[in-house]
């Protein structure tokens, strides 16, 4: 097993570049490129917000895994890029209420289809089966390190 966990390892290091700058091609209504940091905020957003509540920046920093602080700083910068509409919440004045503009739905809407887009063009020759297995097995490992992120002693 320790073997394995080293090919794991190695397979989420390679993976974690295509979160790096400029692999992305998503642009927003303009044709500009969409800054990574900007497309989470969008996603945190958009998966937080329902038709009862916003999203929050604890929401935007649970997500993208940093310090309230920072998040507000990740949404001021969708808020400037019009991805992002911050208002104050019906309950608390004090807590910010993060809803997607028509621009972030826009974007959003285009970085899912990029993602889905490549995501065949890489599984091209995957078998069905092994396609959701692999969907099975990241979903899995996703709710698992939900449950136990890392950390550092």
């Amino acid at each position: 097993m320790p073997e394995a966990l080293g090919d794991v390892d190695d397979a989420l290091v390679r993976l974690r570049r295509l979160w790096s700058p400029g692999r992305s091609s998503v642009v927003d209504d303009d044709g500009r490129p969409v800054e990574m940091s900007s497309l989470l905020v969008v996603e945190a957003v958009a998966r937080h917000a329902t038709d009862e509540a916003a999203a929050s920046v604890g929401d935007v920093a649970a997500f993208c895994d940093v310090e309230a602080s920072t998040a507000s700083r990740l949404v001021d910068r969708a808020v400037r890029a019009g991805l992002v509409d911050r208002a104050s919440a019906r309950r608390d004045s004090r807590r910010a209420a993060l809803t997607l503009t028509p621009a972030g739905t826009a974007v959003r809407q285009r970085a899912v289809g990029f993602r889905t887009n490549w995501l065949t063009q890489v599984l091209t020759g995957w078998k069905p089966s092994e396609v959701a297995a692999l969907a099975a097995s990241l979903t899995r490992f996703a709710a698992d390190v939900e449950k136990a992120p890392p950390h550092h002693p």
